[in-house]
């Protein structure tokens, strides 16, 4: 990652705790396509359980580092790392799910998510021997099969 990228992105939530109120800690990390920040502390004023929250912060961050860097980054934002420690769970859940399916040949359908939580289990699991992934659905109510695959699939 380019060290003025993660400057910039501690020096611009820094300045957001400080209009806020709040004191914290900013970590700034490579995160394979991205860059993930984790603004860690005893908030008042930042919602935790809000993803839309988030997101709409990880895209002001992404102007600003466009603005000030003209640099077209991706940023994804987490607060006291929950929205990391559920993704640890969600592919934990889909790898058990996909022994699962391996075991006991068939499908497996899981409840509809977020975009970002499919690519995650499609990611997790695409080098899963005896399993494949698609997902089905429309809009809202998309989600992830997990499936046999391979000479033995049903």
């Amino acid at each position: 990652m380019d060290p003025q990228v993660r400057e910039v992105l501690a020096r611009f939530f820094q300045g957001l705790l400080a209009v806020l109120g709040e004191q914290g800690r900013v970590e700034v990390h490579p995160k394979e396509a991205e860059v993930y920040v984790n603004l860690q502390g005893n908030f008042k004023a930042l919602p935790q359980d809000d993803p839309a929250f988030r997101e709409a912060l990880a895209r002001l961050a992404s102007l600003h580092l466009k603005v000030t860097l003209r640099s077209a980054v991706s940023v994804d934002v987490d607060i006291n790392g929950q929205e990391e420690s559920r993704r640890r769970k969600l592919v934990a859940r889909a790898l058990a799910l996909a022994e699962k399916v391996r075991a006991e040949k068939r499908p497996i359908e899981l409840e509809p998510m977020t975009p970002k939580d499919r690519r995650l289990i499609h990611l997790a699991l695409a080098d899963f021997p005896g399993v494949r992934t698609h997902s089905v659905g429309r809009d809202e109510n998309r989600r992830v099969v997990i499936e046999p695959a391979g000479p033995n699939a049903p």
